[in-house]
């Protein structure tokens, strides 16, 4: 995908660069609303009640297939028009389900389901099948003392290799498989997220961490990072490092480049890097852009937004990182 203000010369590092996201410009000449097809409600792309495409995107709109199902558990007060949770619900229907809490499910009575959350005991994605790799607390997150850093995360993490690690093959993973059947996503502000942490419908399920990624968020959460991402961008991430570990990484494959994801996931993904067909995006095939288009309406608004904004004026971006 090419940004379509390139020619001007930004300065700036365009994030979505080389990502295999489908051509987005229809969006672009949509005037006016649309009803919903089950609610009747007024919408400009599509019903984020209803999750569904309006008007002429209905058969336009790409379709992104997830090796995994997606749950994500909406806080109440979070505004549903400007939350990106409705992204993945209306780009991978057969894989995602949005809840909103309290109404949710028991995941209790579930095998193999892990919650996308910061905690004392979380694991990484590399982690999950079974790679040596450690994260590294050892100063408590530059907490201090007594503090849980489940509770109160202000500092990047951080994961270690083993010394000894030896990226085993013998394992074939197929979508029916992987370590994880079902991730569940808190889409609120962090200090929301910590009330729904406390049910213990959610809090018994296994944590899993994410490696850091800058947020291209333009909108701000007051006292969060830079890689404090919005729910689509973790959503993205997680399928990312889940699809990566499980089938490795095309080398051929670019859309990573301007991302800014930490150091540690391409040092990770080093030894599972395969050369392969640019052109191969076979879903269990080595990463070549197979959920890309996940960020088709992010990376659409982010263009928008940057249109009428400089990106450095932007609050957002200016969060320390």
């Amino acid at each position: 995908m090419t940004h379509p203000v390139a020619a001007k010369g930004q300065p700036r590092k365009y994030p979505f660069i080389n990502m295999r996201i489908a051509d987005n410009s229809v969006l672009d000449t949509i005037e006016g609303r649309h009803s919903c097809r089950h609610c009747n409600r007024s919408r400009k792309f599509f019903c984020y009640n209803c999750y569904v495409p309006v008007g002429k995107l209905v058969n336009l709109l790409p379709v992104v297939e997830l090796p995994l199902q997606i749950d994500i558990i909406k806080h109440k007060k979070e505004i549903d028009g400007k939350s990106t949770a409705a992204h993945a619900a209306v780009l991978a229907p057969h894989n995602v389900r949005i809840h909103t809490y309290p109404d949710i499910p028991d995941y209790r009575q579930e095998d193999g389901v892990v919650l996308i959350f910061p905690s004392a005991t979380s694991l990484t994605v590399p982690q999950l099948f079974e790679r040596d790799v450690r994260l590294n607390i050892d100063d408590n997150y530059g907490l201090p003392k007594g503090h849980h850093m489940g509770t109160m995360l202000r500092r990047r993490m951080d994961e270690v290799v083993g010394e000894t690690e030896v990226i085993q093959n013998s394992r074939c993973y197929t979508f029916g498989n992987l370590p994880v059947r079902r991730a569940v996503f808190i889409d609120s502000t962090w200090n929301q997220s910590r009330s729904i942490y406390a049910d213990e419908r959610v809090r018994a399920l296994r944590t899993v961490v994410l490696q850091n990624r800058l947020s291209q968020f333009w909108r701000h959460q007051r006292g969060s990072p830079r890689w404090y991402l919005a729910t689509i961008e973790a959503i993205h991430q997680f399928v990312l490092e889940m699809h990566v570990n499980a089938w490795g990484l095309n080398a051929a494959y670019r859309g990573l480049d301007n991302l800014e994801i930490t150091e540690g996931f391409h040092q990770l993904a080093a030894p599972l890097t395969v050369v392969a067909s640019t052109d191969c995006e076979e879903p269990e095939s080595p990463y070549n852009g197979q959920y890309d288009n996940l960020l088709y309406f992010f990376a659409n608004m982010y263009d928008l937004i940057h249109k009428y904004y400089d990106h450095n004026d932007l609050i957002s971006y200016r969060r320390p990182i």
